[in-house]
Order: C-alpha cells, then structure tokens, then sequence
C-alpha cells in the first residue's frame, strides 16, 4: 500500500501542539513498509467501543479515568497564554488554558472531557483572551519511550475553530524543535468546506517536527480520512502510535498499515540529526483558532458557559473526550 506525505516548504511555528498550515508543499508518495525493524505491529481484535481497538492485558501503563478526579501524580497542567514568540502557544491560538477548573476539564462516566468556553480570561502572565480551554501534560512525571506503543480511543469536538491534540515533546526539555515533536493525532473542528478545503469532520492528522532552532523547522504529516458515515466528530476512533528507534508508525483504529510512517532516511528528515530516539511526555489540549485552520473560528458553535448551555441537547459535540490510554514497552 502507499500513502500520501506531505512535506511543507515553508512554515510557521508550532510548539504550541501542531502542524501549522502551508501553502507551498512536495506531495510525495512512498512504499509504506517498514525496514527498520523486525518488530510487525498487529492490532488487537476486537473493538473496546466505536471503532477504538480492543485494550490489551500487557500494558504497562493504562489510564481509564475511571476516578472522578484528575491524577495529579501522572498529570499536570498547563495555564495561560504562554506566548514564547509566534503568539500565544507559538500558534496565534485564541485561548488561555486554566489549571484545574472543571469548566473545562473534567472526568464523567469514565471519560476525560475537555470543553473551550467562549468568556473572557485573563492568565497568570497578564495576557487577556476571549476564549478558556484545558491542556495537561506527563511533564516531569512519566515518560513514554521509545521501543513502546501508545494507543488512545478518542473522539474529537465539532465547532470551527476548535483544534483538539494528542502529542508529545522531549522528556529531557531539549529545545524545539530540536528535540522533535510527535503528533500521534490532530483535527480541526469545522464541519463545512470553505475556501477550497473540504470538511473536516472525516480527517485527522499525524506528524513528526524536527530542525536545529526557530527559524529553521521542518515538519512530515499524513492524513487519515473516515467514511462520511463514520467520522471523527461523531464516533470514537483510536490512534496508535509504534514507536521504535529509527522507526516511527502512527495507526488509526484497526489498520495494519500506517498511514504515516518515519525513518531517518525519508526528506528532508535525512537532512538532520534524528531527534526522536529519546524518551517523550504525553500532552492532550484542545486549542481554540491558531495557524492550524487558517484562524477561523465562530463562536457560535462553542460553549458559551461551564454548562454549555447553547447545546444543551447534546454539549459533548463540542469537547473532546478521551475513553482510554494505553502505553506498552514492545522490546
């Protein structure tokens, strides 16, 4: 099977949790096959819910939040504006992040729910915005290595503008992107083709950073479309993440063959230092507007308060929920 790479020529920054968009880019098609390693990723049968792949019984790791509260032993918060260069959270992202408010972040019925509000905010750096969101983090509490796998079942949130992530960054703080960056799964929340691009209720992407310091940065993505029966906003999918060293495939729900995959010899990667063999920590946000769709956003199609009471009929449309994570050592 091939699959399609995108392989942006020029870039805007994006440690802030995501590929930022470009207009000018290589489509390049690659044989999917993995000569790396003799390790062959099979996917567990069966489904845990949706289309999410069954969980296993050889974790070493696993998070079903099936406790009210958060584990602030495994997880921490991230809080505010964070504006380090290229805006705030290095996207132009229209949201503060609060730490530990349940407006936003909350557990119920066993799923993780992160839910952007439309209100005003001002963070702890001073930095008022108009919207309020939620990121954690395993920084400086559990690493994911490499040689590992990494499964969450997920389901993303509707409403242009809302950008929800699961992604990774160095454990050991090396500078970005430097260290590299690994998006195990993006997606934006619009629902309707605009401007020439298509709805995106059926897509999510994965990604890998890489390059020496800002402003040189490089990044490789690969999309993964659903059926317009089956989509991203109205079902669970799971995304899996085999990572190896020298080696990086990232799975949606059964597949056998990854819809992207990485080795130090794919362009323009071959071009530097190989960043990703090293250990990671887990972050999951939901970011609101940003470079990643262009910087639309209605605020309509947000929740208006902690209740959401504007979809009230069905207010989990616009969050996104985490059923469960898994993380196993593979060799």
């Amino acid at each position: 099977m091939k699959i399609l790479i995108f392989i942006p020529m020029f870039f805007l920054i994006s440690c802030g949790g995501g590929s930022s968009s470009s207009s000018n880019q290589i489509n390049l098609e690659i044989n999917n096959t993995n000569t790396n390693s003799s390790y062959i990723y099979t996917p567990p049968s069966g489904k845990s819910i949706d289309n999410c792949v069954a969980q296993t019984n050889s974790s070493d790791f696993v998070e079903n939040f099936t406790n009210e509260q958060l584990d602030l032993s495994m997880w921490s918060y991230d809080e505010g504006c964070n504006n380090n260069g290229g805006g705030c959270n290095g996207n132009n992202e229209y949201q503060n992040y609060t730490e530990n408010d349940k407006d936003n972040l909350f557990i119920e019925n066993g799923l993780l729910k992160i839910q952007p509000i439309y209100e005003v905010n001002t963070g702890t750096d001073n930095v008022t915005q108009n919207y309020t969101s939620a990121k954690i983090m395993t920084k400086d509490k559990y690493p994911f290595d490499f040689n590992s796998r990494i499964t969450v079942c997920f389901r993303v949130p509707e409403g242009t503008g809302l950008w929800p992530a699961i992604w990774m960054l160095p454990y050991d703080g090396t500078p970005w992107p430097s260290g590299g960056e690994i998006d195990l799964m993006e997606a934006k929340g619009r629902s309707y083709p605009i401007d020439g691009s298509p709805d995106q209720s059926n897509l999510v992407s994965s990604a890998v950073h890489f390059g020496t310091q800002w402003p040189d940065n490089k990044y490789i993505v690969g999309e993964f479309y659903s059926s317009n029966e089956n989509t991203f906003q109205n079902y669970f999918h799971s995304v899996t993440l085999i990572f190896q060293e020298d080696k990086i495939d990232f799975y949606i729900d059964s597949e056998t063959t990854p819809h992207l995959s990485i080795d130090p010899t794919l362009y323009p990667l071959n071009q530097y230092n190989y960043p990703f063999n090293r250990q990671y920590y887990l972050i999951i946000n939901v970011a609101v507007g940003g470079n990643f769709d262009g910087g639309r956003v209605e605020p309509n199609e947000i929740c208006h308060d902690a209740l959401c009471s504007n979809f009230l009929d069905n207010p989990d449309k616009k969050r996104l929920l985490i059923d469960w994570i898994e993380y196993e050592k593979i060799n």
